[in-house]
């Protein structure tokens, strides 16, 4: 209770410098539909604010906006699951070092290759291991260790790639792994299984690894001639082992464990048989923390991305437990973390449910919705189940909101598969993504408060409001198209 207290604390300390207010007490009425301009400004303003630090995946920041979502989840009254409205979830995170070295040795003769010239290191496992070259090729089937170390030196194709390498030498007893790619992809692949940073973050415990790095095939070939060997044949013979020739890699990381919230909230449904079954209305609280300065600005305060989809879950809350009597089905209210590192916490979530996801019957998600269009917004989704046509007859029977919903405008982008809706479809529950699309100040530092449309980002509210209601007052609940599961759930498996 009293680490409770404290983050409210903090929360009440930081609305109270900012000049908002938390609206009304517990069980204050409010009118049915009480979502306003002024409303999503005040709830924007707070969680983009500079004092947020950007809300980075993890941070002082990000916590105390989860703790705001908490403490308003408290006040209007949603229930919290048995483990508590905010789930904890444990990140592991690395960071490259600069000593990383690679070296080949034959005899009295040596060659040093360049860290982020000539190889870039992966951040699995720290340590120097050194031993006998083996060169496996393109495919790890078939190999048998000797009994003395070796590091496997494979091609990386398309057919396995770094992670499947990295289990498969692991397995068979190597102490470490080369993946040679051409000169011109080194770079890009590195950027690429470095999360495009020197920081990478993972879900859970750190896999059980050994220290790796990608090689330039240039590189590696010039210096086996410096120390008097050939190129290896691309079936190599004598077990792909390089005769003579030793390698010694040593892998500088450093490795952290460290965790951050999702927080959920519920309004348990009216109906006696239908209240065990949710419709989930989601939102990642994260943005990208400090970060590269651009034009002196190195806050990425993430006002659109994602503070308006975080303020739309509240006010949506708020409204439904305003309205009187609940829909029949419960509603479910989410904020997680971790979107902008690769959806981490929703997958989390979807892993360790608080709530039954089997009960979870749809999926509304919001990200992005305060830009952009004056009367339209995508909505992402809405060809693969029936909460398209759902979507399109309440923005219908609503020509006051003054919207327009219209299907995916880019789909070449695969939108629908990258944010957090997807890891609930993949589990199979229909869900749709509102999103009015990127633009010039997206994942940057000019991504402001005052950029905010908040007229508009009200009435998307209000349709998600309605949309949120009529799926949770229906006979049936959503279903997915055929050809769609078969692709996004069945393919996932």
């Amino acid at each position: 209770m009293a680490y409770v207290r404290g983050r409210m604390l903090v929360w009440a300390i930081l609305a109270g410098a900012l000049g908002l207010s938390c609206r009304g007490a517990p069980g204050t009425p409010l009118a049915d539909y009480d979502i306003t301009p002024g409303d999503m400004r005040a709830r924007i303003s707070f969680l983009a604010s500079d004092r947020l630090q950007g809300r980075g995946t993890p941070s002082r920041g990000l916590d105390i906006a989860a703790s705001y979502v908490e403490s308003e989840f408290r006040r209007l009254g949603l229930e919290s699951p048995a483990g508590g409205y905010t789930q904890r979830y444990q990140l592991v995170r690395t960071e490259m070092g600069s000593g990383w070295s690679l070296a080949l040795q034959r005899g009295n003769q040596r060659a040093t290759l360049d860290h982020r010239t000539d190889f870039w290191g992966l951040p699995w496992a720290a340590g120097t291991v050194e031993g006998r070259l083996r060169f496996v090729g393109t495919d790890a089937g078939g190999v048998i260790e000797s009994d003395e170390p070796t590091i496997w030196v494979a091609r990386l194709t398309t057919n396995m790639m770094p992670r499947e390498w990295q289990r498969a030498a692991s397995a068979a007893g190597a102490v470490g792994l080369l993946l040679v790619t051409a000169p011109d992809m080194l770079e890009p692949q590195a950027r690429h299984w470095l999360s495009e940073g020197e920081t990478v973050y993972e879900l859970g415990d750190l896999e059980v690894s050994l220290p790796a790095a990608l090689v330039s095939e240039e590189a590696l070939s010039a210096a086996m001639q410096q120390i008097g060997l050939e190129v290896p044949p691309a079936d190599p013979h004598d077990g792909g082992i390089a005769a003579g020739a030793r390698l010694r890699l040593s892998a500088d990381l450093r490795v952290e464990t460290l965790s951050a919230p999702n927080v959920l909230g519920i309004l348990q449904g009216s109906d006696r048989r239908l209240r065990k079954e949710y419709v989930l209305v989601s939102a990642h609280l994260d943005a990208l923390g400090v970060g590269y300065p651009v034009d002196d600005d190195s806050i990425y305060n993430g006002a659109d991305d994602n503070a308006s989809g975080v303020a739309a879950v509240l006010e949506v809350a708020e409204a439904m437990m305003a309205a009187g009597r609940p829909p029949k089905r419960s509603l479910a209210f989410l904020a997680v973390s971790g979107e902008e590192l690769g959806l981490l916490g929703s997958a989390w979530f979807v892993e360790h449910p608080p709530i039954p996801l089997d009960k979870i019957v749809a999926n509304l998600n919001i990200d992005m919705v305060g830009r952009n269009w004056e009367d339209t917004i995508a909505v992402i989704g809405k060809p693969y189940s029936s909460l398209g046509m759902l979507v399109d007859s309440v923005t219908a029977a609503h020509p006051d909101l003054g919207l327009a919903t219209v299907d995916d405008p880019w789909p070449a982008d695969g939108f629908f598969f990258g944010s957090d809706h997807f890891n609930f479809a993949r589990k199979g529950i229909p869900a749709v993504f509102f999103f009015n699309g990127v633009h010039e100040d997206y994942h940057r530092p000019s991504d402001e408060v005052s950029k905010i449309k908040f007229e508009k980002a009200s009435r998307i509210a209000r349709l998600i409001y309605e949309v949120a209601r009529t799926v949770a007052n229906a006979d049936d609940p959503p279903h997915w198209d055929p050809e769609a599961r078969s692709r996004i759930v069945e393919g996932a498996r």
